[in-house]
């Protein structure tokens, strides 16, 4: 389908935010469903590097004298006048020419009294210790007299081992418990067992519980579960937009001027626009949708 040479001018939008350093939008233009407006080229201009405020480095003198009026002089002025006579506190302090007083505060406050004491009253005189010797029976001496001593007779156990004169016998514990035994006389014989068994001609059965209580069987055929049949995955027909909120939000510091083309020269950046069958590269930015 082939485009027409002019494009009708897009109706104008409630929120259509412009960028701050960038000019503003010239009049975009609307092309019919299935046609491309034709891609603009722009060169970027970077912005002058801003003044810096950094102090210089370089002294210089001041021009004015320094004010030397102090806090202290504005405060206390010169007076021109005579000096004041001092004011002198008179000698009253002398030393008396008699004894010093030996009456303190406390012995005004506690004055002697001319009052014989009171006679000692002496408890009378008991003797506990009783009249004449001390008696020396204790109750040790009492109960533990002296007894007369009476040595006793020894007592000796009464001879009664001797020597035998038989020969000692040989007949020891272990062997009068372990004698010597015939072997012949206990031998042991094998007591086999009679053949009452007859041996199996046929083969033996192979069918066990575990074989007879699960039978196999056959699978089924699987049902068609279409509800549970996972998507592939579908690779996008798009290509990714790469207009990121931090983009949009902000702005390079310069701005895209348009030029015919040169090397320095770029695509225009584009900003898509909400408004049907828009193709424009100048529109509302996606930050403000």
């Amino acid at each position: 389908m082939a485009c027409p040479n002019q494009c009708n001018t897009c109706p104008p939008t409630e929120r259509v935010p412009q960028l701050v350093q960038n000019p503003p939008c010239p009049g975009v233009t609307c092309c019919p469903p299935g046609c491309v407006a034709p891609r603009r080229m722009c060169r970027y201009i970077q912005p002058p590097r801003p003044i810096s405020y950094k102090p210089e480095i370089a002294y210089r003198p001041p021009m004015l004298k320094m004010d030397d009026d102090t806090i202290y002089r504005k405060s206390y002025l010169p007076v021109d006048g005579d000096k004041p006579v001092p004011i002198r506190p008179p000698h009253n302090l002398c030393i008396g020419q008699g004894r010093i007083s030996d009456d303190t505060i406390h012995r005004l406050s506690y004055m002697g009294h001319a009052v014989p004491p009171p006679c000692p009253i002496i408890p009378c005189e008991h003797k506990m210790i009783g009249e004449g010797p001390m008696q020396i029976v204790t109750t040790n001496r009492h109960d533990y007299v002296p007894k007369p001593f009476c040595r006793m007779q020894p007592c000796y156990p009464a001879k009664n081992l001797f020597t035998s004169d038989c020969p000692l016998s040989d007949l020891t514990t272990n062997r009068l418990s372990y004698l010597p035994l015939n072997v012949d006389n206990f031998k042991v014989h094998a007591i086999k067992q009679e053949d009452a068994m007859d041996k199996p001609c046929g083969r033996m059965e192979d069918n066990t519980v575990q074989k007879l209580s699960y039978q196999p069987w056959q699978p089924q055929i699987p049902e068609e579960m279409p509800w549970k049949a996972r998507p592939s995955y579908a690779p996008p027909c798009l290509p990714m937009e790469e207009h990121t909120i931090h983009r949009l939000s902000f702005q390079p510091p310069g701005q895209f001027v348009e030029c015919p083309g040169g090397p320095d020269c770029v695509p225009c950046p584009e900003q898509s626009c909400t408004l049907p069958a828009c193709t424009a590269t100048c529109c509302c930015p996606r930050a403000a949708c």
